[in-house]
């Protein structure tokens, strides 16, 4: 007996290929890399190991690993006006985690994710960083060389337009990060995302007018290099902070494909099972659903668990009946062989010890064989009979 395949009805694309797979069935391969079929609920949580493909979270993983190489880039090589190489990892790092997500319609909307222009907003934004990086290194070349101030005034408008624009992207493409970070299930690391962008935000921007002021020398230069050093100190710390979480999203986007790779094939191991269980009769479920997610538990075992959510269905399914044949066929019936030995007689509890073994002083007891007859019927207790002393009465 076979049990019936279910077939994938609607567009999906394999984990590991892209392949359509629509028309195959679920607990089969990709025809085209052999990769197993994972098993999508109907009824998703919004999460991203269940309806994120396995190829599109190792894109996130390494746009998340490039993000962090462009951030620690940021802190070692800006010192040397090296920031622009730096930009380039943030960059493709950007592209890489603002891609659209694929599957749409099939997966929980997200007005964040899904929004397209949201999205592009910020991948616009973030083309201000090798702007900044470049005209930093241009300010800088130009201060080193003496030349006049009418050159520098361009290069410095555009410092601090673009250094502005870099740093307040911060701010939506953190939301965005927390939003992918929600949709992991990471609460925690999104919330941090949100507090730490805020604050690069702010003194980023202050940075960059401070910078320009010192560079051209209005104002009070003491006041202002003062200043600069603690918002630089301050957003030294913020971007370690900004750098530990990304890093730590690379972290769990590695945790969800391990997830999914746990999961790949999962549904053709339970109709294995069940198959190889339906194959003895009275010993699976028959129409029974989970209590607790509606699985259909037909054909599993007695007395198991739902192969979906874990819970027992143990109380709801009655012992198996196992069949004679079944029992017979497991049957030794091979003689008994009895060895002559000598009587040690009974022992009584009383002279056993806790182990059960007779005590050193136990004394057994022995029947006197001549009191048990060699045939015939035991003798029955018999009442005595009142009567006489009824009569006499």
């Amino acid at each position: 007996m076979s049990l019936p395949r279910a077939f994938i009805t609607s567009d999906r694309e394999c984990d590991q290929c892209s392949y359509n797979l629509r028309g195959l069935p679920e607990t089969g391969k990709c025809p085209e890399c052999g990769t197993p079929i994972r098993k999508r609920v109907t009824r998703t949580t919004g999460t991203m190991s269940q309806e994120a493909p396995t190829r599109f979270v190792r894109q996130l993983r390494t746009g998340f690993m490039l993000a962090s190489f462009g951030i620690i880039g940021t802190l070692l090589l800006s010192p040397m006006g090296l920031m622009f190489f730096a930009s380039l990892f943030w960059i493709s790092g950007i592209w890489m985690t603002t891609a659209k997500r694929p599957g749409q319609g099939n997966i929980v909307p997200d007005k964040v994710l899904d929004n397209e222009r949201f999205r592009q907003t910020v991948r616009m934004m973030n083309l201000a960083w090798p702007i900044y990086s470049l005209s930093a290194m241009g300010l800088l070349l130009l201060a080193r060389s003496g030349a006049s101030g009418w050159l520098m005034i361009p290069v410095l408008l555009v410092l601090i337009a673009s250094g502005a624009v870099a740093w307040i992207a911060l701010i939506p493409t953190s939301i965005y990060f927390a939003e992918l970070g929600y949709w992991a299930s990471h609460d925690h690391l999104a919330q941090r995302l949100r507090a730490t962008a805020w604050a690069l935000a702010v003194f980023g921007t202050i940075g960059v007018f401070l910078t320009a002021i010192s560079a051209m020398n209005i104002g009070p230069s003491d006041a202002a290099a003062f200043t600069l050093i603690f918002v630089v100190f301050i957003l030294v710390l913020a971007v370690v902070v900004f750098f530990i979480t990304v890093l730590q999203l690379t972290s769990v986007m590695n945790w969800v494909i391990k997830h999914q790779h746990m999961a790949a094939g999962s549904s053709q191991r339970v109709r294995d099972r069940i198959e190889r269980d339906i194959a003895r009769p009275g010993t699976v479920v028959t129409g029974l659903m989970c209590r607790v997610c509606d699985y259909d538990l037909d054909g599993l075992p007695h007395g198991g668990r739902c192969p979906e959510c874990g819970e027992s269905f143990a109380e709801f399914t009655r012992m198996p009946i196992l069949d004679p044949a079944d029992m017979h066929r497991d049957r030794d019936e091979s003689e008994i062989e009895v060895e002559e030995g000598e009587n040690k007689g009974i022992y009584f509890n009383a002279e056993l010890d806790a182990y059960g073994k007779p005590k050193a002083t136990g004394v057994p007891y022995t029947p006197d064989p001549n009191a048990i007859p060699e045939d015939g019927d035991i003798p029955l207790f018999e009442p005595e009979d009142h009567d006489d002393d009824s009569e006499s009465a």
